[in-house]
């Protein structure tokens, strides 16, 4: 059950401007790879946390529609761009989106066939079910939390100082600030 990348965020959680502020950088020197070191510092964080932070497309797939709900895998679902799959005969269908219902308000999200529905039959081949949605804290980097801001802002700051990564021979964790992230984390129970 892939989720795959549709559309990236429209911004990222903080800017260049954040980062050289901290890092006392008036020039801009820097700015080819912050542009750079911040997205990247984005996606190793929604992997680290097991969610997004900058409202974006993605697309859960899977072989077949499950005997009720369907975990989205994620939270701070906002929307259901479409769902789609192939009957029986292989022909791409577009589920109409009064066939099913979002479920936003648990701990991650669920995607279930109205009551008193079921979901369609599908052909029997892998990736016959694509479900495509909105995902994220909201559009703008004020919807992020502050201390997941913070997190970014210090290892930018981190790698801007130490591109390799090292100071004087070793790598410098940074435990507080990592525990920033502890409260934003999503456990799942495998």
């Amino acid at each position: 059950m892939p989720i795959i990348d549709i559309q990236a965020p429209a911004a990222e959680p903080i800017a260049p401007a954040d980062v050289k502020a901290s890092a006392r950088i008036d020039g801009a020197e820097f700015d080819s790879q912050l542009a750079i070191i911040i997205p990247a510092l984005r996606r190793h964080v929604e992997g680290r946390l097991g969610r997004r932070l900058i409202n974006q497309t993605v697309e859960l797939v899977l072989d077949r529609f499950p005997a009720a709900e369907i975990d989205l895998q994620l939270p701070s679902v906002s929307s259901i761009v479409s769902v789609k799959y192939l009957n029986a005969n292989g022909t791409e269908q577009t589920l109409a989106s009064n066939a099913y219902a979002l479920d936003s308000a648990s701990y991650t999200a669920w995607l279930m066939p109205v009551y008193g529905q079921q979901w369609p039959e599908t052909m029997d081949a892998a990736n016959a079910v694509r479900v495509r949605f909105v995902v994220g804290y909201g559009a703008e980097a004020a919807a992020v939390p502050e201390d997941i801001r913070l997190w970014m802002i210090a290892h930018a700051v981190q790698i801007l100082n130490a591109p390799d990564g090292q100071g004087d021979g070793s790598i410098k964790p940074l435990p507080f600030v990592d525990g920033l992230l502890d409260n934003h984390k999503v456990w799942r129970v495998v």
